[in-house]
């Protein structure tokens, strides 16, 4: 074999040391300059991102503090508009019942006055029978008077008593 073809198989000492001192310093420049850089980059993205998960959370956490307030408020108005229909049950019940207990009062008075005129009319019925039949009698005492009786003219005026008495009632 060549010289040559055995340059290129061949380890060349120097080679490797000028290769590591290029990888040492290009290493070296690039840690310094802009790793650095690089790093500073990522820290600030990492905050921002942590930044934005932090104002999630805040929000996920508002958000359920308000749907809590707002659970509490509806169970609060639900029990309030129930205490209202309630309310407006027993009211209108104890109205019933008042405007019942008044029908009931006026219907008592007015049977009560209704009984009151039936015995008045009672009365007064009564007393006009008794003044007919008293004026029946006396008119048949005065006849009787004026004639005497036979059997035969006893029955005459009783049948015109009855007679009588149907005509005027």
């Amino acid at each position: 074999m060549s010289v040559q073809s055995l340059d290129i198989i061949s380890v060349n000492l120097w080679q490797i040391l000028i290769s590591l001192a290029n990888l040492l310093i290009i290493t070296f420049v690039l840690k310094r300059f802009l790793f650095k850089r690089v790093q500073a980059v990522l820290t600030a993205r990492q905050e921002q991102v942590s930044k934005i998960y932090g104002e999630a959370e805040e929000s996920r956490n508002a958000a359920v503090s308000m749907k809590q307030e707002y659970e509490a408020r509806l169970a609060s108005a639900r029990e309030e508009a129930d205490g209202l229909v309630r309310t407006a049950v027993v009211t209108a019940q104890r109205k019933g019942d008042q405007i019942l207990a008044e029908a009931s009062g006026q219907a008592s008075r007015l049977k009560q006055k209704a009984e009151e005129e039936i015995a008045m009319e009672r009365r007064q019925m009564l007393t006009g029978v008794r003044k007919e039949i008293s004026d029946l009698a006396v008119g048949i005492a005065s006849k009787v008077v004026e004639r005497e009786i036979q059997p035969k003219d006893h029955e005459a005026f009783v049948d015109e008593f009855i007679r009588n008495v149907g005509d005027e009632a």
